[in-house]
């Protein structure tokens, strides 16, 4: 077990707060930054000895206690929301491009010993490429504001590995779901068949790679962790391949609603028909391997939400 010391930002959210109950399981004592307000013992169920409620900025960066001799960091900030990125690119483009600007130069200028780097990227940055399971070298082709500005914090992740010889690794995450998402497709369609409701947008055939929480918290954590890597090594994240209307229709079944969901066929700028990933280049160097499977996924989701709604009642 590693007795390092891990820096998570972004560690507030849904896919920050696994990172680092992930990293504290290795070992790791982790302190974390971001937005949102908890209490030590909240913290520290998740494995946080240490929280800061700050913007990600040059300064934040600095009052991290110890953060100068950190082992490693990973970013896991951001909005997450491409339909955001069209109503307020602006936030969007602050969140992803100016947050990750300053951990790099924050890196080259304060930590001589040179921590490895994770910044979480998304598969929005591959744009809709047809029938085909992408790879690292696919082409980068995105169709939204929040897709352009993960292209951006990964050329400036290349920029700063080139120039500065600052170590990162970029993890294109695709679709990750689990429990404890309060938004996106899975929390809004269980709130829909929680009220008898069953009618959702699109044509229920895009296909997405749909990937656990715990799977993608340990990829982050592998990365930022696995020897042998290059000043800058580019992972995709992904697992199973089902289409939307495929997850809705079993998230119906788990969450026992006699509706069946119906799509109106309607589709939006931004929305790929196609989204999946070839993570092999992960599982080989890596030695990472997705463990949740889709169906036991959705059925821990039903659960949790179940629980949810009790406990709102």
């Amino acid at each position: 077990m590693s007795t390092g010391h891990a820096v998570v930002l972004g560690g507030h959210g849904f896919l920050g707060r696994n990172v680092c109950r992930e990293l504290a399981s290795r070992g790791y004592r982790v302190s974390a930054l971001g937005h949102g307000e908890w209490s030590a013992p909240e913290a520290a169920a998740w494995g946080i000895a240490s929280w800061t409620s700050a913007d990600v900025d040059s300064r934040s960066l600095a009052a991290i206690e110890g953060g100068c001799d950190a082992d490693l960091f990973i970013h896991c900030a951001g909005s997450g929301s491409v339909a955001s990125s069209f109503s307020t690119p602006l936030a969007d483009y602050q969140r992803s491009v100016d947050s990750t600007a300053a951990l790099l130069d924050f890196v080259r200028h304060a930590c001589s010993h040179r921590p490895r780097i994770v910044v979480t990227s998304s598969a929005a940055v591959y744009g809709d490429q047809g029938e085909v399971d992408l790879t690292e070298s696919a082409t980068r082709s995105p169709m939204s504001p929040y897709g352009f500005h993960k292209v951006i914090a990964e050329n400036l992740c290349d920029s700063y590995a080139r120039f500065f010889g600052v170590g990162t690794s970029v993890v294109r995450l695709f679709s990750v779901y689990g429990e404890g998402l309060r938004k996106q497709l899975l929390w809004d369609a269980a709130n829909k068949l929680a009220r008898g409701e069953a009618s959702f947008f699109g044509t229920g055939h895009e296909i997405r790679d749909w990937l656990h929480v715990e799977d993608a918290a340990a990829l982050l954590c592998a990365a930022a962790t696995a020897e042998g890597q290059g000043l800058l090594e580019i992972y995709n994240g992904g697992h199973q391949h089902h289409s939307t209307g495929h997850v809705l229709t079993e998230l119906a079944r788990q969450l026992r609603s006699d509706r069946a969901p119906v799509f109106s066929g309607e589709t939006h700028v931004g929305n790929p028909r196609r989204l999946t990933a070839n993570s092999s280049h992960a599982q080989r160097q890596l030695g990472w391997r997705p463990r949740v499977d889709l169906a036991t996924g959705l059925a821990r989701y039903a659960d949790w939400f179940r629980s949810v709604q009790g406990a709102a009642a």
